[in-house]
């Protein structure tokens, strides 16, 4: 399921890029692979996370522009490839799932700061940048609380199985509702929640 999150953001398909199984398997695999972005960015120190992080803005800006999103992904995820393959095999396990969540962050950041929020945040600040981060960080929490509020949270002491089987549920519930798919809807809260609500360029907790 490698890369699941990049993938399915552009092809629509099913978290295993196969036929869909019965709902209750496709439900184990979904949360099953969100506990396992969770627990890997929670064991991925702050620095790798902040410097990935960095690495995959700065590639998707200069290097990943082609028109056809799927050009554009298929370069983020050879990108993120060469970025942790030189770590040993579990560190660079740990790499690619997190850099699957970053990478899917990236590619919906449009989506949760749209270019009007945009224009206006540039016009009224100096550092622009750092505003948007910030503005993208309070649409992540504000998910976060939705989560939170909502019948699919398991409780602030869940564990990571269960606290994705909430998350799978209320992504589900809010891709049938708003203009957010399932994919950019679990990798925003798994970044927020993993990093216990970080801010903007997540080194901190």
């Amino acid at each position: 399921m490698r890369d699941a999150l990049v993938i399915l953001a552009i092809c629509g398909a099913t978290v295993s890029g196969h036929a869909e199984p019965p709902a209750s398997a496709a439900e184990n695999n979904r949360a099953g692979y969100i506990a396992e972005l969770i627990d890997a960015i929670r064991a991925t120190d702050h620095a790798m996370l902040a410097n990935t992080r960095k690495y995959i803005q700065i590639v998707e800006r200069n290097k990943c522009q082609a028109p056809e999103m799927s050009l554009r992904v298929g370069c983020m995820l050879e990108a993120a490839a060469q970025n942790c393959k030189s770590l040993p095999a579990g560190k660079r396990e740990q790499c690619q799932r997190a850099s699957d969540v970053i990478a899917a962050n990236q590619l919906s950041e449009h989506l949760f700061v749209p270019n009007d929020v945009r224009y206006t945040i540039m016009s009224k600040q100096r550092d622009a940048r750092t505003a948007i981060a910030r503005e993208l960080h309070r649409r992540y929490a504000q998910l976060v609380a939705e989560l939170a509020m909502s019948e699919h949270f398991p409780g602030p002491r869940a564990d990571s199985k269960a606290l994705a089987t909430g998350i799978d549920g209320f992504c589900t519930a809010v891709a049938g509702s708003r203009d957010l798919s399932w994919q950019y809807c679990v990798a925003a809260i798994v970044w927020f929640v993993a990093t216990d609500g970080a801010g903007p360029e997540g080194t901190s907790r």
